[in-house]
């Protein structure tokens, strides 16, 4: 089957893979996130350079994926299996037939975080929020604790911070491009039932100052090759 993108577009996708997954393993390989997946807290500096970096191959992968799906087209969702019992004469589903009274093994690994392939689209609130003043430090009593209002202090590249969420999000995306024909393959469902799983407006992480000129035209173009086969100009 001939692919319907140019040679162009070929080159520019295969260039942000292996992209993405050097940038992936150098920041796995920077955290020492071996053997042990964890790393509870960051110096602000680290945290912020880590966070910028996640954001970028999140958006990257995105594309990628997207890109993927509709090179070989949309997938229908699976249809469930339905069993029907000798005995009973009653549709049951596959995942039924197990028995109720055996008890849940607990599982020993860690879950491995999944990779979101939908951008989050954030809610506009109807109204703006209400206007918080502080009028000075808050009354102390000596038999409570206090609890402590980083608002009062300057942040420093020092400050430690927790990172948690920020890591599973990195082995998300490692995850991601360990299994990519699984995300492909998923994506292609996503796109008959959903709407556009992008947004269109390019990202902020790709018009960051931190990446060369190079790298921001790179990535701008593709963002604008992904929303042109996404919806193409017909007229």
């Amino acid at each position: 089957m001939k692919s319907p993108f140019p040679l162009a577009v070929h080159s520019l996708t295969r260039f942000w893979w292996d992209a993405a997954d050097y940038l992936a393993s150098v920041a796995q390989k920077r955290l020492g996130l071996w053997p042990v997946p964890a790393k509870p807290f960051l110096p602000r500096a680290e945290f912020e350079e880590l966070a910028g970096r996640v954001s970028f191959l999140e958006a990257i992968l995105r594309r990628l994926f997207c890109l993927a799906a509709l090179e070989l087209g949309p997938l229908p969702p699976p249809t469930a299996t339905v069993r029907v019992e000798p005995d009973t004469a009653k549709p049951t589903s596959r995942a039924g037939t197990a028995h109720a009274s055996e008890p849940a093994r607990p599982s020993t690994r860690r879950a491995i975080p999944r990779f979101r392939l939908i951008e989050a689209t954030k809610a506009t609130p109807a109204t703006p929020p209400r206007a918080r003043f502080r009028t000075g430090p808050r009354i102390r009593f000596l038999d409570e604790e206090t609890p402590v209002d980083l608002r009062d202090y300057p942040a420093s590249p020092t400050d430690i911070l927790p990172a948690g969420k920020l890591v599973r999000r990195l082995l998300a995306v490692n995850h991601a491009l360990d299994h990519a024909a699984d995300y492909v393959a998923r994506m292609r469902q996503i796109m008959v039932s959903a709407g556009p799983v992008l947004k269109r407006a390019v990202p902020p992480v790709f018009k960051t100052r931190k990446l060369r000129h190079l790298q921001q035209d790179s990535a701008c173009q593709l963002h604008a090759a992904t929303w042109d086969f996404l919806s193409p100009d017909t007229s």
